[in-house]
């Protein structure tokens, strides 16, 4: 339906727009009194519990459980479908000059719920953004730039290109930041790992200084987006090159991680900021900051700073269980590393994990298992271990193969070999050398759940590296949920 890893990355201007409408402010007039003149009464339907439920936060218990089960049925029923839109032209119906606040719901509910749809249908997604042309003519730059979204989550990039471009020219700014996207995904689509300057007309896209007048939605969208490509562009580059993409991307970060941006917005920012520094042995004022606002584990050790009660000591136990412990294996130990997703989470975690391979490689045999999801990834992987200065005694590649990782884990643990195993005879010889000292698993990227039971079954030390929080957290020796708790790992800081 979509080209893999694309619809997250792309659908990331999405979940922006939506957090920073999160509670908005209470209208100066009710807009849901009464019917419609029809003597239809929609103060109850579904579009008013759908409104009412992303009013609250994303966090919210309520929202969580209640959301998905009330869109659902949009999604698959053409007469709930209509009804919703009817509703929504009733409740525009009391939007005003004055009061615009129901315009701004149902944009923002008709979004919500047609990107929901997409995941299922494109043609719904597509019929409900139709519909909402119709009931808001007005906005059609704004129904562009999600139908820009969606055909670039469909992998039709050009399309998605053009269209961008049009809402863009129109005035849109957060079609900038789409612009900008698309434009990055079609130079990566074009090579595997990176040619000088293929992120430069991306980036340009989302160069332009920010004006008083713009929204914060659209302010977020254009400096995250520009962020997140120097951040990349610099992954890739020589030495040279890379420190002077660095140097432009380290204001836009400090511009994100202060209000009026969002909670979410701002920590990662921070976070990145710290750990920016503190591996570049820079002012950690930054790590600070990121101590006493996030309560970042590794950004209060480097900025010294005593973690009180506020702080996850649980984790921070775990994790200086697990250093101490790496720290007492013997001269040949094995160091297995496991990487699996995309080529977006494992991009924002390169630096990171290429810092700690760089402290706990040397000395050890280095093992890899590569699932990652496409070629891109795969190349990313070889990036960190490039950073790194880590070549790997053996290395294994199965993103698919359900059995590639009970198999390794079996044989690291020493027991059994699995039937149905899909490894060769020599490579589970040469995985068997590296079983008698196992050290631990470093396991980075997301949806490591699987990866995270097999080592557990066999007892196997497993430290993560990810944003998400494993469902299997029980089962990991140590849990890394932001770069800065790497910090914790590293050479101690002058």
């Amino acid at each position: 339906m979509y080209a893999p890893g694309v619809l997250r990355r792309l659908l990331f201007l999405g979940f922006i727009a939506g957090a920073a409408c999160t509670n908005p402010p209470a209208p100066a007039i009710a807009p849901d009194v009464g019917p419609l003149p029809s003597g239809v009464d929609y103060s109850n339907s579904r579009y008013v519990q759908i409104r009412k439920l992303l009013e609250d936060s994303p966090e919210s218990e309520q929202r969580s459980l209640r959301l998905y089960p009330l869109v659902a049925p949009v999604c698959s029923d053409p007469k709930e479908r209509q009804q919703l839109l009817e509703a929504a032209r009733w409740s525009v119906s009391f939007s005003s000059d004055e009061n615009y606040l129901p315009t701004t719901l149902a944009l923002d509910l008709l979004e919500h719920v047609a990107t929901t749809c997409f995941r299922h249908d494109p043609a719904v997604a597509e019929a409900l953004l139709a519909g909402g042309a119709e009931i808001l003519p007005k906005e059609k730059i704004r129904f562009e730039v999600i139908r820009a979204r969606f055909l670039a989550a469909s992998g039709k990039l050009d399309e998605a290109q053009a269209a961008a471009q049009r809402a863009a020219e129109a005035g849109s700014i957060h079609a900038r930041a789409l612009l900008a996207t698309v434009i990055a995904q079609k130079a990566r689509a074009g090579t595997v790992g990176y040619r000088p300057g293929m992120y430069d007309e991306a980036i340009a896209a989302v160069s332009a200084e920010p004006q008083a007048n713009w929204a914060v939605i659209d302010l977020t969208a254009v400096l995250s987006t520009r962020a997140r490509l120097l951040h990349e562009r610099s992954l890739w580059e020589e030495p040279q090159a890379a420190e002077a993409t660095r140097v432009l991307a380290m204001p836009v970060y400090q511009r994100l991680s202060v209000a009026p941006f969002i909670e979410i917005v701002r920590n990662r920012a921070l976070d990145v900021l710290c750990f920016d520094a503190a591996s570049r042995g820079g002012d950690l004022a930054d790590c600070g900051r990121a101590a006493r606002e996030t309560k970042a584990l590794g950004a209060a050790v480097v900025a010294k700073i005593p973690a009180d009660s506020a702080y996850d000591l649980e984790r921070q136990k775990k994790l200086l269980a697990l250093k101490e412990k790496i720290s007492g294996l013997p001269a040949g130990a094995t160091l297995l590393l496991v990487a699996r997703g995309d080529e977006g989470e494992l991009v924002e975690w390169a630096r990171a994990a290429a810092a700690l391979l760089r402290t706990l490689g040397p000395g050890r045999d280095l093992v890899v298992v590569d699932r990652t999801a496409s070629p891109r990834a795969s190349a990313v992987l070889a990036r960190i271990l490039a950073l790194a200065g880590q070549t790997p005694k053996l290395q294994l590649h199965g993103p698919k193969d359900t059995l590639l990782m009970p198999c390794a884990a079996a044989i690291l643990g020493r027991r059994q070999t699995p039937v149905g195993c899909p490894l060769s005879a020599a490579d589970q010889k040469a995985l068997d050398s590296h079983s008698k000292d196992f050290g631990v698993a470093v396991l980075v990227g997301r949806d490591l759940d699987a990866e995270i039971d097999d080592l557990k079954l066999y007892e196997l030390p497993t430290l993560l590296l990810s944003f998400r929080q494993s469902q299997m957290e029980k089962g990991l020796s140590a849990w890394m949920k932001s770069l800065s708790d790497v910090l914790l790992y590293l050479p101690a800081q002058p």
